[in-house]
């Protein structure tokens, strides 16, 4: 496999693998009823609104203004250029354009595996693209020959392929074999005898790309959103928006790519945060019983999800010491064996805000805990960049865990008490307390107080963890064991 989506604490090695436009005719300016149209902005970057029409002005580099106001008389007057877009069908491109496509689609997969952004300074990154592109092109024009575990590439087609990938390249950068040892010691490029390039071949796994959208502007640049997504689900798993100009290097017919990429841009608010290193969820094991075992045996009822906290950057506070606490507490628990007529029942609940991500994971193995299951809950701040406890929640609900573990004993009934394991915030900003609740008879009972109700939701009586209509839609679905 090549796609990492994910790397976890330092102090372990497991390393996850998944999933994870001929340029036509130029448009001619239309100076007479154009308006400017002011180019969305966002904390990441331009957003390009992919509309027919739109008026763009451009400086000296080429480089769009967006922020400089221009009215339209000073556009019609002005002696600097004015550039219009048209948007092209997506589902029936020139050949030029999608012959791009595949290039786009090494780098997205690059970005994923390498936890990077487009980045034509980094030698390894550039490396790392064109092998994702030789290894996975099946363009018969492009001369890749199959040589044992090896596709070997002409010089001169690697040439092209790198300066249509980096179209702001001044020269070609030298093979680094560092960052291309695979575990085995191998290098993954390298050079023949014959002075050809050679890439080791690989499993992309369940990744395809996915054009989204496609504009061509009338000085002959073009733009152009793909996706990587899982192949079965069309899950995202990043998505960017590629700016491409003629190109500059062979002007001729014959030239195998019309265009090259001079840079790349998260298109959604998900890829930006992950390449700005904002932590999201990830599956590393999803078991299910019914999947391998018949109706009549007990490891039918198996059910074991767990997630992880993935991230971008390496390093990123809170991340390796949650993912640390997830390893301790729930995986190993997980992966404990259990007699044949045991089974282990671990559910996740994922809940991802505009300024949360956690996850709620309660686990159990029956039949032996007859009072039901227990539960850990990890939680991460992403504005504040780090993880959260429980003086946060108390914060949130401007209480202190005094007055809060009162409040939960005067709802559970005289005689009872309470040991708070987690917590959870809301969509609407509540706060679930998850607690153990133990009456005069030591019977102890999984329950949770919502902080906005003010009610108390026993779970091992069958309430929710979390409403399902809260918690992340994840690919594969979490299912908690219930087929349907």
């Amino acid at each position: 496999m090549y796609v990492r989506i994910l790397k976890v604490a330092n102090n372990m090695k497991h390393y996850y693998t998944t999933i994870l436009l001929s340029f036509a005719l130029l448009c001619m300016p239309v100076l007479c009823g154009c308006k400017e149209q002011q180019v969305e902005k966002s904390s990441f970057g331009q957003v390009d609104v992919f509309s027919d029409g739109d008026v763009l002005v451009d400086d000296v580099n080429g480089e769009s203004e967006p922020e400089t106001e221009i009215s339209e008389e000073q556009l019609l007057t002005s002696d600097r250029p004015i550039k219009t877009s048209s948007k092209l069908d997506v589902d029936s491109l020139p050949a030029e354009v999608t012959k791009m496509i595949g290039l786009c689609d090494a780098i997205n997969m690059s970005c994923v595996e390498l936890q990077s952004a487009y980045n034509s300074s980094d030698t390894d990154f550039v490396w790392h693209c064109v092998h994702m592109y030789v290894a996975n092109c099946r363009d018969e024009e492009m001369g890749f020959i199959k040589v044992g575990d090896c596709y070997e590439a002409d010089p001169k087609i690697v040439n092209a392929v790198i300066y249509a990938m980096f179209g702001k390249l001044g020269s070609i950068p030298k093979v680094s074999g560092s960052a291309f040892d695979n575990l085995g010691g191998d290098t993954h490029v390298k050079i023949s005898n014959g002075l050809k390039y050679q890439f080791s071949i690989g499993d992309r796994g369940m990744s395809i790309p996915q054009v989204r959208n496609a504009t061509e502007y009338s000085d002959g640049s073009l733009e152009m959103e793909v996706a990587l997504v899982n192949s079965e689900t069309e899950e995202e798993t990043v998505s960017f928006i590629y700016t491409m100009r003629a190109n500059t290097r062979d002007t001729t017919t014959g030239a195998l790519f019309a265009y090259e990429i001079t840079g790349a841009r998260p298109a959604d608010r998900a890829t930006s945060d992950k390449i700005e290193g904002m932590p999201f969820l990830v599956p590393v094991m999803q078991v299910y019983g019914y999947d391998a075992y018949d109706m009549d045996d007990p490891k039918h009822a198996q059910v074991e999800e767990v997630l992880y906290y993935g991230s971008f950057k390496e390093h990123v506070p809170g991340v390796d010491e949650i993912n640390a606490r997830i390893s301790h507490e729930i995986l190993e628990y997980a992966n404990a064996p259990v007699d044949e007529s045991s089974w282990h029942e671990v559910c996740s609940y994922p809940l991802t805000t505009d300024q949360y991500v956690q996850v709620a994971i309660t686990f159990a193995t029956y039949p032996q805990d007859t009072a039901g299951p227990d539960i850990r809950c990890y939680n991460y701040d992403k504005k504040k960049t780090r993880a959260m406890d429980i003086n946060d929640a108390l914060e949130l609900i401007e209480s202190s865990e005094e007055a809060l573990m009162s409040r939960i004993g005067q709802l559970a009934g005289g005689g009872s008490s309470a040991d708070i394991k987690g917590f959870i915030v809301r969509r609407d900003g509540s706060v679930d307390f998850f607690c153990m609740i133990r009456d005069e008879g030591t019977e102890k009972k999984l329950a949770a107080y919502n902080s906005g109700a003010d009610e108390l939701r026993v779970i091992s009586d069958g309430e929710d963890v979390l409403p399902e209509d809260e918690t992340d839609d994840m690919k594969p679905e979490l299912t908690h064991g219930r087929k349907d």
